[in-house]
């Protein structure tokens, strides 16, 4: 009997607690947890995963990531340690998965691009949005040509104003690129001009919403992102969001709260659940690839798809002005 492939987690962030949420290892998998950041806030939370899971943990997070019996590495940090964590886990060869953004920039990007062929490690690092059902059905329409010639996209984000992120990361690059992703996935095509704004429009210290209008070719997308909600509000683990995608024949919808997905042209819309927890298909992917189950395929160019607009946007923001992408 093939024994179970072992998963590291490194961090301890919402994408390891749903690995939790789940009371037993995926299929079969045994789980190692490990904290990002030693002696941090990561390594607290970190250990009552791990005890939740009946998993062994380690202080280290080099431990997880250089360990030759672990196959599958989830990234489950947004501490600044996260980029140094992945190179290693690539260059041990892992399996590495990475939720969006997959580094913290373009030069991050390439020293994980350079690990990866160095260590035959892969990376993959996608974006929550579309691996819901939702999600993933209404990029599948738009990027298969079901659509037709796609027109325009919209693609919005809203999370709590008392996210834990606000003040410490950029709204651009930290929730911006979930919606990137679906974006980009959405439309296979160059981008060619940017122009962000950002504003504290619900009286936070820190920037709390912005506005983004890119154009790729022909196809327009305007993505809204903010730190808005009240806290009380019943939101799913991504917040709330709302996706319309429209092409020359038809049109799909993304509701807010309806857990759906809506194609305009059918008689009877698709109502697909809304999956709280898309890393845990991520990881399934992640562990079809490590097991040889699935084809070895990464994520190198739509995370640097997702980088070239964030930085478009956060350069956009900083000018006041429209940026061209060369």
């Amino acid at each position: 009997m093939t024994p179970p492939l072992l998963v590291g987690v490194i961090g301890a962030n919402r994408h390891a607690a749903a690995i939790a949420d789940q009371g037993t290892p995926l299929g079969g998998a045994r789980v190692s947890v490990t904290a990002a950041s030693p002696g941090g806030r990561d390594r607290t939370a970190a250990a009552a995963v791990a005890r939740r899971l009946g998993a062994a943990f380690a202080p280290r997070w080099q431990t997880v990531a250089q360990d030759p019996a672990v196959s599958v590495v989830l990234i489950a940090s947004d501490d600044p340690q996260r980029d140094a964590a992945c190179e290693a886990a690539l260059l041990a060869g892992k399996v590495v998965l990475c939720p969006a953004p997959a580094a913290s920039s373009a030069s991050a990007l390439d020293r994980l691009t350079a690990a990866q062929a160095r260590g035959r490690g892969l990376l993959l690092a996608p974006g929550e949005i579309r691996h819901t059902g939702a999600g993933a059905r209404a990029v599948r329409l738009a990027a298969d040509g079901e659509l037709g010639e796609l027109h325009s996209v919209y693609a919005a984000l809203r999370l709590p104003a008392s996210d834990a992120a606000a003040g410490r990361t950029s709204i651009l690059t930290h929730e911006g690129c979930d919606v990137f992703d679906v974006v980009c996935a959405a439309v296979p095509r160059p981008l060619r001009r940017v122009y962000a704004t950002t504003l504290h429009a619900f009286g936070h210290s820190a920037v709390d919403t912005a506005v983004i209008i890119a154009r790729f070719d022909d196809t327009i997308a305007t993505m809204e992102l903010s730190r808005c909600l009240p806290g009380s509000l019943p939101t799913t683990a991504q917040g709330e969001v709302e996706v319309e995608i429209i092409g020359s024949r038809d049109a799909v919808r993304i509701e807010p709260y309806r857990t759906a997905v809506r194609q305009y042209g059918e008689r009877d819309a698709a109502l697909l659940p809304w999956n709280d927890a898309p890393v845990l298909s991520m990881l399934d992917r992640a562990l079809l690839i490590a097991s040889g189950g699935a084809e070895r395929s990464d994520d190198l160019a739509q995370a640097r798809r997702i980088l070239a607009l964030a930085d478009a946007a956060e350069a956009s923001a900083a000018r006041g002005e429209a940026v061209e992408v060369p």
